[in-house]
């Protein structure tokens, strides 16, 4: 299982499509944290008003942009290169002549593509935090999402980590739909546009479900303890659904 986990991340690694992939991320990181640098504040999306942006809040804040490009965008085309790519340029039918199970390397090719997320999202946060530093005013306080009264600096850390662990477990969710679009329709771009439209369709179905396409805003409701019911329900349900479809149809597809 490592064995067949670490050529899947080689795999990914040495494509020319991921390492462009991934310079486009930090670029639009860049821009991003550059424009709060010029203007030195944030203009909510979601009507709530201009935030003053600081070396605390910057790391959360700043995603409200990039968790779109992230979601709609960037992972989805990883997803489809590496999945939809591989079944219908033919590649695995050479891998599926190796002696292990077909679940085996399903796990493997999932677990690869988690840590690529990962590292997508874990370069996010290593970006901020050294913006905030260097860039940003210090100060000894910041508003969470949707707080009348401030919180002190030592609270900062774990809301920042609480945000972009409840990202990744997004941007997962997005891998499991991708998973199971990919093995049902194996031509890249019509997977990518499946991808698109079905999270678009989910959404309209059940509110939360926006995450797959905009995350930020139910990301920053959920760690609000009044507001995170739906939202994990949403997500551990996709989850488990995708996971249930995905194994299947890898179980039986024939290559």
């Amino acid at each position: 299982m490592l064995g067949i986990w670490q050529s899947e991340m080689e795999r990914i690694w040495k494509r020319k499509s991921t390492f462009r992939l991934y310079i486009s991320y930090i670029l639009v990181i860049f821009a991003i944290i550059w424009s709060y640098k010029i203007t030195g504040t944030k203009v909510m999306r979601f009507g709530e008003g201009t935030v003053v942006v600081n070396n605390l809040n910057l790391p959360w804040l700043m995603m409200s942009e990039v968790a779109l490009f992230l979601t709609t965008a960037m992972l989805p085309i990883l997803y489809v290169d590496q999945l939809s790519g591989d079944l219908y340029s033919g590649v695995y039918r050479l891998y599926m002549l190796r002696p292990y199970r077909r679940l085996r390397f399903w796990l493997a090719k999932m677990l690869a593509l988690s840590v690529a997320t990962v590292i997508f999202i874990g370069t996010g946060l290593f970006i901020s935090v050294l913006a905030g530093w260097w860039l940003f005013p210090h100060s000894s306080t910041f508003l969470k999402y949707g707080a009348s009264t401030p919180s002190t600096s030592s609270d900062a850390i774990p809301y920042v980590l609480a945000f972009y662990l409840v990202l990744t477990m997004v941007c997962l969710v997005k891998l499991m739909l991708s998973s199971v679009v990919c093995l049902f329709i194996s031509r890249p771009l019509f997977a990518y546009i499946v991808i698109l439209f079905s999270s678009a369709f989910l959404f309209k179905l059940f509110r939360p479900l926006i995450m797959l396409m905009d995350p930020f805003q139910q990301i920053v409701l959920a760690l609000r303890v009044d507001n995170s019911f739906k939202f994990w329900m949403c997500t551990g349900g996709m989850i488990v659904v995708c996971i249930i479809i995905s194994c299947a149809r890898w179980q039986k597809r024939t290559f």
